[in-house]
């Protein structure tokens, strides 16, 4: 069932149920999305998508978690120009996400509007995948523009790229 966080959202936005997945391909099976539903299962599916990663605090619609699909929840939210995103979900989803990537499987991560914490958390990703943090940021900012990321989502994917090469030890 669709959270009803998201039916009222949608309802007051006056956004159909069934309106197309907003989303954008970062790399070649990295996707930043705004919070789909059962009905973007079949657009997932075509993606490629194998794992998808919520950072938002509701609970997303249950299909977006069945076979063939895998849902991961990391945890996080924006307060104004605050970011509160712990390093352990960042690590969390990270960690998730680099194996599927690896396999040449699709990743989607999203958040409500797929601008903040899912920029953050792609690029994270990416500085997972070998990028430094400000590579990460502008891959992220060019295949989405829509992004948002302000000073304190780059300090938490700054942060993390240094968290990142400790745990690697490089």
């Amino acid at each position: 069932m669709t959270s009803i966080v998201r039916i009222v959202r949608d309802w007051m936005r006056g956004i159909p149920k069934d309106v197309p997945l907003d989303y954008s391909e970062i790399t070649d099976n990295l996707y930043i999305g705004a919070w789909p539903t059962k009905y973007h299962v079949d657009t997932l599916n075509s993606l490629g998508v194998k794992l998808i990663i919520s950072t938002i605090l509701e609970t997303p619609d249950k299909e977006l978690g069945q076979p063939p699909l895998q849902l991961v929840r990391v945890r996080g939210t924006d307060l104004g120009k605050f970011l509160i995103f712990p390093t352990s979900q960042v690590m969390k989803g990270v960690i998730a996400a680099l194996p599927v990537l690896e396999a040449g499987d699709g990743v989607m991560v999203f958040c409500k509007a797929g601008k903040h914490r899912s920029a953050t958390l792609t690029a994270c990703v990416l500085v997972g995948m070998g990028h430094s943090a400000d590579e990460a940021i502008s891959i992220v900012e060019k295949a989405r523009p829509g992004a948002e990321i302000k000073e304190a989502h780059r300090k938490r994917i700054e942060s993390f790229e240094k968290e990142w090469k400790a745990k690697q030890g490089t």
